[in-house]
């Protein structure tokens, strides 16, 4: 009796003490999760988010891509539901990636353990946390990389529906992975393409009696994309010119997305700090995990001890262990190497064709996610580091059997939120080329739509001078205008003009590795010039001889104002200076301020355009 009497308490306790770290977890990833969405509308960067918003505001002016990549005309609609507000559509991207890898992270819970509703809601929404990486260099507005994970979490969430019983959850997968697929391809068409043939061996492999839905799918993913190729570009082969004159124009621009630079090996860049971090975070996973049971109360000490650390990391913003992107994959790798070896290999030898499949394929989707990028693919694929977690999940998953889910996932699912409280605050205080700590931010900055951001004072008053001037010089809403800065697509949105040409025309860059301190080559973008000519010889004569200009005339990306203004038939002499400013310094790659102008055109607008319709006639290549 005694003996029963200590078994009961020992349960009791062991259930209290899981209880109690999940409260602990569960308050963890609400503070994660709110942490992100507060700081939401702080920062701007002038190049990468001024493409997006560019893109997203007026998709339709462009016809052709660069990249190729026409997540745009998806984001379009948001943007216009949320009246252009910056801060809404990031916390709206934020809010959809948390809730989509959520829900991923509770059907592969619900898949492969055995845990209950209510603890596999709180383990996958810790775990799920991971999914916020995605914002890891501090682009919180919506574009083709946040598209392409959420495409995928998309695909991956209809392939895992389908397994749970009802004839509503299998249709509604299947449609699920034909949007997923759409979702992608209008994201980026190297990596729809990849992801069909997983699913298609996914398919083959383990449920061959799915055949017909996966045509279904893709069905749905087909009818979507005509529709979409008929509302763009009037029909497919609008579309299908549209995609192949991107591709073109990527080559002649010298961006590396040509095929024969998208099948490579990177080089997993880390050190000998973050490696030997990487195994001890593994082993004491894999010690807590398999040898927890024993050691119940220290291990749940020991776990509530790690999130009262991730908490304090958050409303501290302290970074005690500063986590590469790299050490996501390393991890999960190192974990998954060790337990192939515990007991005999015992986990290994009762994987299923099941847990095996979904745990390649979750390798493999943080690079599939990256096809196609001229960045270091395990960079760029780390953004996607949730995957390489949840493969660990399914490797994992035959201690199920052993009656241990809470137990086993518990240790896994607070190794995800410290992983992804020492990413985000790292995001914070160092902002990918912005100025440092957006906690320090305090400027408050209206911008179109009605929106407001929070800015540092210098990037503040840049954009309210070059408002002001402009306005001043007689700068209306919706002028065209062309940026020959080679880095400044944002200040046309915020100047609320129509970018000519493109959302950004890129300047040239230095290629040297160490230039700028950043982690993989610049890509040089050696035909600039040439692109900014082409991708200008497709817009109206009309626009560009009423299009104001942007200049920076030695600032280190500039494009030729020269050449580029003969190509359309204008002159230097032909504009005025309306109005000058110089560029805002951050602790990125722009360390140095340069003196900016906005040219006016003071040519009549007829003789402009007849100028401009000369030159083309001249031009070699018409």
């Amino acid at each position: 009796m005694p003996r029963n009497n200590r078994s009961t308490d020992a349960m009791a306790l062991s259930v209290l003490l899981d209880r109690t770290l999940l409260t602990l977890s569960a308050a963890t990833t609400a503070i994660l999760f709110a942490w992100l969405l507060y700081y939401s509308s702080c920062g701007f960067r002038l190049s990468g988010e001024g493409f997006y918003l560019n893109s997203i505001a007026n998709p339709f002016a462009y016809t052709i891509n660069s990249p190729p990549t026409l997540f745009g005309f998806v984001y379009h609609w948001p943007y216009q539901w949320v009246g252009g507000d910056i801060a809404v559509l990031r916390m709206a991207n934020v809010t959809l990636t948390m809730t989509l890898g959520w829900i991923l992270s509770f059907l592969m819970i619900r898949r492969l353990w055995t845990a209950g509703w209510p603890h596999a809601a709180v383990l996958s929404a810790g775990i799920a946390g991971l999914a916020l990486v995605q914002f890891s260099t501090w682009l919180l507005t919506p574009g083709y990389y946040a598209l392409t994970f959420q495409s995928l979490l998309i695909v991956m969430i209809g392939l895992l529906l389908p397994d749970r019983p009802g004839r509503i959850r299998q249709v509604l997968g299947w449609i699920l992975v034909g949007v997923g697929g759409w979702c992608c391809f209008m994201a980026r068409p190297s990596t729809a393409a990849a992801i069909a043939l997983l699913v298609v061996l996914y398919v083959v492999v383990l449920r061959r009696k799915s055949l017909l839905p996966m045509l279904g799918a893709a069905l749905v993913a087909l009818t979507l994309l005509i529709v979409t190729a008929y509302l763009i570009d009037g029909g497919i082969t609008g579309l299908v010119n549209r995609m192949v004159n991107s591709a073109d124009f990527e080559i002649l621009l010298g961006a590396r997305h040509e095929v024969s630079f998208m099948f490579r090996i990177d080089w997993l860049e880390t050190s000998p700090g973050q490696l030997a971090m990487a195994v001890l975070m593994a082993i004491a996973l894999l010690l807590s995990i398999l040898m927890g049971s024993r050691h119940k109360l220290f291990l749940s000490l020991a776990l509530a001890g790690v999130l009262i650390v991730t908490i304090a990391t958050v409303l501290l913003g302290t970074d005690p262990i500063s986590i590469k992107l790299t050490t996501l994959f390393l991890v999960p790798a190192f974990a998954c190497l060790g337990a192939m070896f515990w007991r005999e290999r015992l986990i290994l030898c009762a994987q299923t064709p099941t847990s095996i499949a979904l745990t390649l394929i979750f390798l493999v989707l943080p690079h599939l996610s990256a096809l196609g990028s001229n960045l270091n693919y395990w960079f760029a694929g780390s953004m996607a580091a949730l995957f390489w977690m949840l493969a660990l999940v399914a490797f994992l998953s035959p201690l199920a059997q052993q009656g241990r889910s809470v137990a086993a996932l518990l240790p896994l699912t607070v190794l995800a939120q410290g992983l992804t409280a020492s990413v985000i605050n790292a995001a914070i205080l160092k902002p990918w080329n912005q100025v440092k700590d957006l906690r320090a931010y305090t400027a408050v900055t209206h911008l179109p739509g009605g929106g407001k951001l929070v800015l540092p004072q210098p990037l503040h008053d840049y954009l309210a001078t070059a408002r002001a001037q402009a306005r001043a010089a007689g700068l209306e809403i919706g002028t065209p205008a062309v940026d020959l800065s080679g880095r400044s697509p944002g200040v046309l949105y915020v100047l609320e003009t129509r970018a000519l040409g493109l959302p950004w025309l890129v300047g040239p860059h230095d290629s040297n590795p160490a230039h700028f301190g950043q982690p993989w080559p610049i890509v040089p973008h050696t035909g600039s010039n040439v692109a900014a000519v082409v991708a200008l010889g497709l817009e109206s004569c009309a626009d560009l001889a009423k299009a104001w200009v942007l200049i920076e005339p030695e600032g280190p990306h500039r494009l030729d104002q020269a050449s580029i203004m003969a190509s359309f038939g204008a002159h230097p002499t032909d504009y005025v200076v309306a109005a000058a400013f110089e560029t805002p310094i951050n602790d990125g790659h722009d360390r140095d301020a340069y003196r900016q102008s906005l040219l006016k055109p003071v040519r009549p607008a007829v003789l402009a355009e007849q100028s401009c319709h000369e030159a083309r006639r001249q031009r070699p290549d018409r």
